[in-house]
């Protein structure tokens, strides 16, 4: 996904392996290590020798020794927590069979007694099975997240419930700055920094997140160069990984992985076992860990890359919370998308729960379904002949419902809206509308019945806020304070009681926070609060004599430049005396225009 196209390229790899013996590794929770299991061989020798023979009490503890082997330890399970991984089960998973029979079968009873003897030692730890297969609990509620392409101009304003009905959204994409730059940026266009900067991305973000919402940041896309590429090590990559995510409070990491990059076999396995350090990191903060791999299907599910890409992150046992499948630009004509979803989705199914058991992860069907994502491009479709309806809406979110498949997204809110008021016709791409005729948030309307949580609130869900107490210290406002006299175009920001608002439209005199019976009502549109991090901004005066003075009794024509309290200004027509400070408070009218950027001034026009 991403970009002006969505196009997915299916490339081969040979077939994968299962991993014959599991890492140590950090448990999800941080606690500890745990020691991989004795493989079967082992286990075999030490029943052969640890071999009732002799006085019976040597007897009962050969015994015992065989119910050690057999069940994990205590130990080995001391740092398993509330959630486990599907890499994870593969540590216990109670299906798996010894490839060679043991040389003495222990009694049902003698079982029962050792596996009685190690369930009490783990109570008494605070730890029980249910710890080790909880992901295999209550099945969770489908959530609807949809895309955002958070580069794309005009901004999308995902933050405002006038824009978006979604209580969780995937801001993407995160990309290296350069194809040799081990660096995070948004798109390729503006670093963490910059993207908070000039596009407000944090305050939004802040502002979504305290009034309910929850996001995901997504990692990859189609266009730029993938940090897993850029990156020449695990540890960098988890570094660039965990600044991004340390930045914004996001509730899941997902990871877009499409295009050359999934026959990269070093890039798919540094991006793995980089991941896996993210996950112990958040473990030691005692910070939840939300992963989702984000991968492209065919019509009959995945493809070798695909699973191989899935492999590769369980055998590095890194907590999969779903796979994520890009139902999407197939490749064909399509008569009707809906049923095609479904049934790609339906092959995707039984692949993963086999690929899943091969890792030692023996997951109902049920169970499947919840560890799986489906992402649609709604309207017109990349690939021609395909065009993703309502009416296909409506089937995917009926199959979900009925499924349990654990979410829904679609490519992107940047394009939930008609084509034909913009275009003034139907069935093109575009990456401001749909190729339909559908009303603005048609789509998210649809998807909106599925209303599960990415995590639920521990109490009742948090209402929806109009604005935020943000900074009303004057040394943090990042614009300029909002006046009753000064006209203001569309796209413009101010500062107002401690928000930041942008025009929507050209207004003066209205306070940004008029009470109004509808949103859509109040020309300004809350950003978010001002974070205690922003500061005034600042404008770079000229150097001494780089134009001359501004001077009451001079003549000016019409392209003269004048230096204006450090300052450019250019005459508009002829004037004279009429000063450049009234620029300000009356743009439409005054000679004069700053040849400098005024802070809060709009770059484009606001969507």
């Amino acid at each position: 996904m991403g970009g002006e196209q969505t196009r997915l390229d299916h490339m081969t790899r040979p077939s994968e392996k299962p991993a014959t013996e599991a890492e140590n590794k950090t448990d999800g929770q941080g606690a500890g290590k745990r020691r991989r299991p004795k493989s079967a061989e082992s286990v075999a020798a030490r029943q052969e020798r640890k071999a009732p023979s002799g006085s019976p009490t040597e007897q009962r503890e050969g015994e015992l020794d065989q119910v050690r082997d057999v069940a994990p330890r205590t130990d080995e399970l001391a740092g398993v927590g509330a959630v486990m991984s599907l890499g994870d089960l593969a540590f216990y998973d109670e299906d798996l069979e010894d490839p060679e029979p043991t040389k003495r079968r222990l009694s049902f009873p003698r079982i029962l007694a050792g596996v009685v003897m190690t369930a009490g030692t783990l109570a008494a730890a605070g730890y029980g099975v249910r710890g080790v297969i909880s992901n295999l609990g209550p099945v969770k509620p489908t959530f609807f997240a949809p895309y955002v392409d958070a580069t794309l101009t005009p901004a999308y304003q995902f933050q405002s419930p006038i824009y978006n009905s979604a209580s969780q959204v995937a801001l993407g994409f995160v990309v290296a700055s350069s194809p040799t730059s081990c660096n995070a940026s948004w798109g390729g266009y503006y670093s963490v920094t910059g993207a908070n900067q000039y596009l407000d991305l944090a305050r939004r973000v802040k502002q979504y997140t305290q009034s309910g919402g929850q996001i995901i940041v997504s990692f990859g896309g189609k266009t730029g160069t993938p940090l897993e590429v850029a990156c020449r090590s695990s540890s960098a990559l988890a570094a660039q990984y965990q600044s991004v995510l340390s930045t914004y409070p996001s509730q899941g990491m997902d990871l877009d992985i499409e295009g050359a990059v999934m026959s990269d076999a070093a890039a798919i396995d540094r991006n793995a076992k980089a991941v896996a350090q993210v996950e112990a990191s958040f473990a030691a903060a005692h910070k939840r860990f939300n992963l989702w791999l984000t991968i492209p299907a065919t019509l009959n599910g995945l493809d070798g890359n695909g699973k191989a890409v899935v492999a590769a992150f369980l055998r590095d046992h890194v907590s999969i919370t779903g796979v994520n499948l890009m139902t999407m630009d197939f490749g064909q004509p399509v008569a009707n998308m809906g049923d095609a979803v479904v049934g790609s989705l339906q092959a995707a199914h039984t692949q993963l729960q086999t690929l899943f058991r091969q890792y030692g992860n023996s997951l109902s069907a049920k169970a499947t379904w919840n560890h799986m994502g489906a992402t649609v491009m709604i309207g017109q479709n990349d690939s021609a002949g395909e065009s993703f309806s309502l009416a296909d809406a409506r089937t995917l979110t009926a199959f979900a419902d009925s499924s349990k498949i654990r979410r829904i997204s679609f490519w992107s809110l940047n394009r939930d809206t008609g084509c034909g008021a913009v275009f003034g016709q139907l069935a093109i791409i575009s990456n401001t509308c749909s190729g339909t005729s559908a009303a603005s948030l048609g789509f998210s309307k649809v998807f909106a019945q599925l209303n599960g949580r990415i995590y639920p609130a521990s109490g009742p869900e948090a209402p929806a806020i109009l604005a935020i107490q943000g900074s009303t210290n004057p040394a943090n406002a990042p614009y300029p304070m909002w006046s009753p006299t000064i006209p203001y175009p569309q796209g413009y920001k101010v500062v107002w009681e401690g928000n930041v608002f942008v025009a929507r439209y050209f207004t003066q005199g209205t306070t940004p926070s008029a009470s109004v019976q509808y949103a859509w009502q109040n020309p300004w549109l809350l950003v978010g609060p001002v974070l205690s991090t922003d500061h005034a901004p600042t404008t770079t005066t000229l150097p001494p004599g780089a134009y001359p003075a501004w001077n009451p009794k001079t003549t000016y024509n019409q392209g003269n430049i004048v230096d204006f309290n450090g300052l450019p200004y250019q005459a508009r027509f002829y004037n004279v005396g009429v000063s450049p400070a009234g620029q300000a408070q009356d743009p439409t009218a005054s000679p004069w225009t700053p040849l400098f950027n005024i802070p809060g001034e709009p770059s484009t026009a606001l969507g």
